[in-house]
């Protein structure tokens, strides 16, 4: 995937709103968005998406999870069944006890789902994950806010969301201790119906009710955040200044804090020396998106390989996405599920492939042999970022 392709998989799932609209908003406000049944995005997760989601009983049933506001009973147990109906009566039975059921990691049933979420992935370099919710007529939540930031896309039925207006509060992954209940005084309300979209951003109280059975696709992500970036900072210079990591403390009970504070401050002063360097933190973000990009699910491989030569025409896989960075005397060459280290030698060939979305073999650029770029295609073809075109 390169960035015209994701720029529109993200512009066509977000129309009207640009993606320069979206990106502008996230972690700043919610949004809503209205689309009807005939919009793209209600076709994410296919043409029948609760026959998609009972389809995947094998491997989903067994992950429901559930919330309430006022379940009449205890929830029933997740357990493995034997057909799509099966799985109906088990979310039913969900659904007479008053709790709502989610569908967590979704993100291969549906290829609108893998592409968009792909896409997303490749502009924040950062893990999107996707999860189906699935209420009866008249559940409710509890006031809450979420953790990540939050895409919702209702895909059958209605709701009534009740979103703050206040801030988002951006809160840590962790709960405080003794932290207050979200309020919700000062709020909004948003009807959707199929096709409609809404962006919470984490931390965001909100509650929702369904005005109808309803389902809707839950996008989940996190944008890099000051702290993140600043963690970054601290990993790049970590990798040159021994200092860093070395052991600071062993046992709290005999810390002398005094000789800590002081090595923290040197190390926050060398710190702030290198981040006055826009290459530094260049750096930085590149090793953690590097990192990042490699911890996403591993692309599907080939079962067979196929001869490469220089007519053959090759393209980049559909989920394919990738960071290059150097890395001591070679190449980091990170994809979906791994890093692969590459010659620095070949790094026009590299750029050209990063950044081309289908190519004859012959006729990538670079001073390097006809064999060596066929190899180079076939590792890559190998790894699953390629695929041959015809």
């Amino acid at each position: 995937m390169i960035y015209r392709q994701a720029e529109e998989i993200l512009a066509e799932t977000l129309a009207p709103l640009t993606t320069g609209e979206f990106f502008g908003a996230v972690g700043k406000r919610s949004l809503d968005l209205r689309g009807g049944p005939a919009h793209p995005r209600g076709k994410l997760f296919g043409d029948d998406p609760k026959r998609t989601l009972l389809n995947a009983f094998r491997t989903h049933a067994t992950t429901l999870e559930s919330h309430a506001r006022a379940p009449t009973q205890a929830a029933p147990e997740p357990r493995a069944v034997s057909s799509a109906n099966e799985m109906l009566e088990l979310v039913k039975d969900f659904h007479a006890r008053g709790y709502t059921v989610r569908v967590p990691h979704v993100t291969s049933l549906a290829p609108g789902v893998r592409q968009f979420t792909r896409a997303l992935e490749f502009m924040l370099r950062r893990p999107a994950k996707a999860a189906m919710v699935w209420g009866a007529a008249g559940a409710e939540a509890i006031i809450h806010y979420d953790k990540p930031d939050n895409i919702i896309v209702q895909l059958e039925g209605r709701k009534r969301w009740f979103i703050s207006t206040d801030p988002p509060g951006l809160q840590n992954k962790w709960t405080q201790v003794g932290e207050p209940l979200p309020d919700l005084t000062r709020h909004r309300i948003v009807d959707v119906e199929p096709g409609d979209l809404i962006y919470v951003p984490h931390g965001t109280p909100h509650t929702v009710e369904s005005t109808t059975e309803s389902l809707h696709l839950a996008i989940v992500f996190e944008p890099l955040s000051l702290k993140d970036a600043i963690i970054a900072a601290v990993d790049r210079l970590a990798d040159s200044d021994r200092t860093f990591r070395e052991t600071a403390m062993t046992r709290v009970q005999d810390a002398d804090l005094g000789h800590v504070s002081s090595q923290v401050l040197e190390g926050l002063e060398r710190l702030m020396a290198h981040c006055r360097s826009e290459d530094f933190l260049k750096e930085a973000i590149d090793l953690r998106a590097s990192r990042s990009t490699a911890e996403m699910a591993a692309l599907p491989k080939p079962s067979a390989m196929v001869g490469v030569t220089p007519d053959t025409r090759v393209r980049q896989s559909p989920l394919a996405i990738c960071y290059l960075r150097p890395s001591f005397d070679s190449l980091d060459f990170s994809q979906p599920g791994e890093h692969i280290s590459i010659h620095r030698g070949v790094e026009p060939e590299l750029q050209f492939i990063a950044s081309t979305d289908s190519f004859r073999v012959g006729d990538v650029p670079g001073a390097s042999s006809v064999d060596v770029k066929a190899a180079l295609v076939s590792r890559l073809i190998q790894s699953g970022f390629l695929e041959i075109a015809d």
